[in-house]
């Protein structure tokens, strides 16, 4: 007589194979997940020499300007593209730098958007740690410590592999991998029976580690029981962790919010022949005064004449939103040309734009931070403990001794032989 397959069956076959070929990279993926929540942190402890600084008494900061000069003299072959103004004072501001663009650089980008050739790849920024009292430079921002996150980055997204495309398309496989996992995992941890949903003696085991039992069992509880608590979190992870694998994805995912533009729109553009830009203090203080909260402030600056100046600011700390307000500035006229407030935007738009924060889980600052690093810390057990249960399934475990009742004197084998002799 063959076995009845249910569908309570089938969820189970289907949780173990999309599971077990995923086993590896998920491990992989939710290690250097929960490796990278606190990054930026840890980094700016371990370099503290070079990201803080001594504030003094009078606590005022040199003049931008000088600042500027300072940088662009040890690095006359480079061209500020950002400044970066902390919220705290006793940080350095950072300034980043691009190669200045030649000629040729120019018609090939002008060809690209015609069509004629491919983008040249996005240049990475050089970011200088300054001193904004002194005007020192502490340093380049890559430190060893940040090099190492990077390259945790670099294996959670692309396990190392030189071709991002292949490397992407594993992990991004596998995050589609985690979403059918979680969804089988999650009806495998509903009670099998309709009609028992209504006691709790049902429902406890599910929410319950039992500390006691054996280790096949004890294996079981961890894998069950902590997958669901660490569901919603986990869940968030896997359906984000793509839009940075594929574009199609990514286009799929703000559609689905309800944002139809293109990720990317086209810059302003300006006339600024002969024209001397603003100050950018002048610029600093107008966009504090839009964006009147404490929060880091980042300048983006124009590459050439018919460029603006976009600022950018958030806020840090323990339970703040770190939506990016936005704002497009003329930088000869100080007129604003665009305002984009995080907090204006629609709860899809919110989603679509926040896809690296809350993949990240700096959505609500250090609390959800700490959430995160908890359910990527359990996420990292769950392909071990579902790897335990597949491999010992079917095995019996070693039966435990029985407990002697209390005043019976234990009796050796060799003194059991002799009494059968005599």
């Amino acid at each position: 007589m063959t076995k009845k397959y249910t569908f309570r069956k089938l969820i189970h076959v289907m949780h173990l194979w999309v599971g077990l070929p995923c086993t590896l990279v998920l491990f992989v993926m939710c290690l250097t997940g929960t490796m990278y929540v606190f990054n930026r942190e840890i980094t700016q402890w371990v370099d503290r020499e070079k990201f803080h600084v001594e504030v003094p008494a009078q606590g005022n900061v040199l003049p931008l300007a000088q600042l500027m000069a300072t940088v662009q003299r040890e690095n006359k072959e480079l061209r500020i593209s950002g400044i970066q103004v902390p919220e705290r004072a006793d940080e350095a501001w950072t300034f980043s730098l691009l190669k200045k663009a030649k000629p040729e650089a120019k018609k090939e980008t002008k060809g690209a958007e015609k069509g004629e050739k491919k983008a040249p790849k996005k240049e990475k920024p050089t970011n200088l740690l300054v001193n904004p009292y002194t005007g020192t430079i502490q340093g380049n921002a890559q430190t060893p410590t940040a090099k190492f996150f990077a390259t945790v980055l670099q294996l959670h997204r692309w396990l190392l592999i030189e071709n991002h495309d292949i490397g992407g398309a594993i992990t991004g496989t596998a995050a589609l991998g985690m979403i059918l996992l979680q969804i089988t995992g999650l009806l495998l941890w509903l009670p099998a029976k309709l009609s028992s949903w209504k006691k709790w003696n049902v429902w406890k085991p599910g929410f319950n580690i039992k500390i006691d039992a054996s280790s096949k069992r004890l294996n079981f509880d961890l894998h069950k029981t902590l997958g669901f608590y660490a569901f919603v979190f986990v869940t968030i992870m896997a359906l984000t962790g793509p839009v940075f694998a594929w574009e199609w994805y990514r286009t799929s995912y703000r559609q689905l919010m309800g944002v139809f533009t293109p990720r990317e729109e086209k810059p302003l553009e300006i006339d600024g022949k002969g024209r001397q830009p603003l100050d950018l203090e002048a610029i600093i203080r107008q966009s504090n005064q839009v964006f009147s909260y404490n929060g880091v402030l980042r300048l983006t600056l124009p590459k050439d004449s018919v460029g603006t100046i976009v600022a950018q600011k958030s806020q840090n700390g323990f339970f703040t939103s770190a939506g990016v307000d936005r704002l497009t500035l003329d930088p000869y006229t100080g007129q604003v040309l665009k305002l984009e407030r995080f907090a204006d935007k629609t709860l899809g738009e919110k989603i679509a734009v926040s896809a690296k924060i809350i993949h990240t889980g700096e959505l609500y600052g250090t609390f959800t931070k700490i959430l995160y690093f908890l359910a990527c810390l359990i996420a990292t057990s769950l392909p071990i403990t579902g790897f335990l249960i597949w491999w010992k399934r079917g095995k019996p475990e070693a039966a435990k001794p029985m407990a002697r009742p209390a005043g019976t004197a234990r009796v050796r084998p060799r003194a059991v032989v002799q009494a059968v002799r005599e």
